[in-house]
């Protein structure tokens, strides 16, 4: 089935199964949708936070209505915001979608803005951050090293990383088929 943008669903990562599981337990999560597509779509390494730190989400307020509203705070605190800069924005991109997946325009009465940043590229949907990602430098090298490592059932190692160079041109020869770049992994020695 075709999904078009009213939808706002755009491959993998319009899927439930990403969406519901990089959420938490009653809502849905900027910071571990953001962080996912930072280390497993875009392989960067965005480190834990420290182990004092309170984790938890505001609850809603009448001046905090929306997730944007409530993570807020991680922006504009200079050590939180290390690292949340760089993975809130892109998980605010999802932030249409609860918990759970569902598609939604509202969160508490107020309209959701999941518009933001993606290194330089700016975004005002989900199907626009889709499409920065896919068009990410850093995705087609991400994608064949994260096959190589699943295939090989450990994190690639320097004697690996012809492999992986080897499936990244072959993906972007056949103008970055993810069939091809399986295909391509299995049938190689």
């Amino acid at each position: 089935a075709e999904l078009d943008e009213t939808s706002g669903r755009r491959g993998v990562l319009g899927h439930v199964s990403f969406l519901a599981l990089q959420s938490h337990a009653v809502n849905s999560s900027a910071t571990l949708r953001g962080k996912f597509v930072r280390e497993v779509v875009l392989c960067q390494y965005i480190p834990p936070p420290p182990s004092d730190v309170d984790t938890s989400i505001p609850e809603a307020t009448a001046t905090a209505v929306t997730l944007r509203e409530r993570v807020a705070m991680h922006l504009e605190d200079p050590f939180c915001a290390s690292c949340h800069q760089l993975v809130d924005p892109i998980g605010l991109g999802f932030e249409q979608f609860d918990g759970l997946g569902h598609f939604r325009t509202r969160e508490n009465g107020a309209v959701i803005d999941p518009s933001g940043d993606l290194d330089g590229v700016e975004f005002s949907t989900a199907w626009q951050l889709a499409a920065a990602i896919a068009d990410h430098d850093r995705l087609s090298v991400c994608l064949a090293q994260t096959a190589v490592a699943y295939a090989a059932g450990h994190s690639v190692t320097d004697g690996e990383k012809e492999a992986v160079a080897y499936l990244d041109e072959g993906f972007e020869y056949m103008d970055y088929s993810v069939q091809f770049l399986l295909k391509d992994l299995i049938m190689n020695p």
